[in-house]
């Protein structure tokens, strides 16, 4: 993960996608029954008020990806940061919506999960809403446990858990995460993963998702945070690259300067810097 090579420039600003101010968050998903990739970005635009979902599909993985289209995912209700997940044959939205209410819109207030139509290429359903406190008591449920962005789902054995970071500008944030036996819920309340050694900050970072890297002898769990340090200048780098642990279903972000995964075997180990 040190080390990337550059393959295509999959999504080009032409065409359809003139009209963007910029693409964000893309999410790649593949579906066995078209035999497509499909590509899931964040389209902001001046044609319409905040964010759309675009969508995207291509038949190899580094291919020129076809536009396909821009929806709101409910009625006229945007996105903030938004990612995917998959399971079997179904594909997930996963994202941060605004809220309307008495005309006001709350920005990245509630997290959603919306079922993707069978070709991946449009929404079909909501199946969660929830985390939101327009009218909650701040004393109870401060801003930082309800309005939450960068959020990404995995499933660890049998149990989904739902990361996500908090509303800090481009400041590092405590990561919090959820539990379910099923993406309808009901989800468990937020919750703080273990830090070894301690952090506050998720060691001075934003959460943005987890990479499983399945071996013939393990799985490491590999946690991706944003260190948005060329806007609030603490510390070096862009991106982290973390293992995160399970214990007894619990997780524990561990911080090491440096450390390898043996992507055959799915284990991982520390290394002497």
């Amino acid at each position: 993960m040190a080390d990337w090579k550059f393959e295509n420039d999959i999504l080009r600003p032409e065409g359809p996608l003139a009209i963007l101010g910029w693409a964000g968050r893309p999410g790649l998903l593949y579906n066995r029954s078209t035999k497509k990739y499909v590509l899931i970005f964040e389209a902001d635009s001046q044609q319409w008020e905040r964010h759309k979902v675009g969508f995207a599909q291509s038949d190899t993985i580094d291919g020129d990806y076809r536009f396909v289209r821009y929806v709101y995912p409910e009625g006229n209700r945007s996105t903030g940061d938004q990612s995917v997940c998959q399971e079997e044959k179904d594909g997930y939205l996963v994202c941060t919506l605004d809220k309307l209410i008495d005309g006001k819109r709350y920005l990245n207030q509630s997290l959603a999960i919306f079922k993707l139509t069978p070709d991946f290429l449009n929404i079909e359903k909501k199946v969660y809403e929830g985390f939101d406190n327009v009218n909650g008591d701040p004393s109870v449920y401060p801003r930082h446990h309800t309005g939450r962005e960068a959020s990404h789902i995995i499933k660890v054995h049998s149990v989904y858990y739902w990361f996500s970071s908090g509303l800090e500008g481009w400041n590092s944030t405590q990561t919090k995460y959820a539990t379910a036996t099923s993406l309808s819920g009901p989800w468990s309340d937020l919750k703080v993963p273990t830090t070894e050694p301690v952090s506050k900050d998720s060691f001075n970072t934003q959460h943005d998702f987890i990479i499983p890297v399945v071996g013939n002898e393990a799985t490491t769990y590999v946690y991706v945070g944003d260190r948005y340090s060329q806007h609030h200048g603490r510390g070096v780098g862009r991106n982290i690259f973390l293992p995160l642990i399970w214990e007894d279903g619990a997780p524990t972000l561990q911080w090491y300067s440096a450390w390898s995964i043996d992507a055959v075997k799915g284990s991982y180990e520390p290394q002497r810097p």
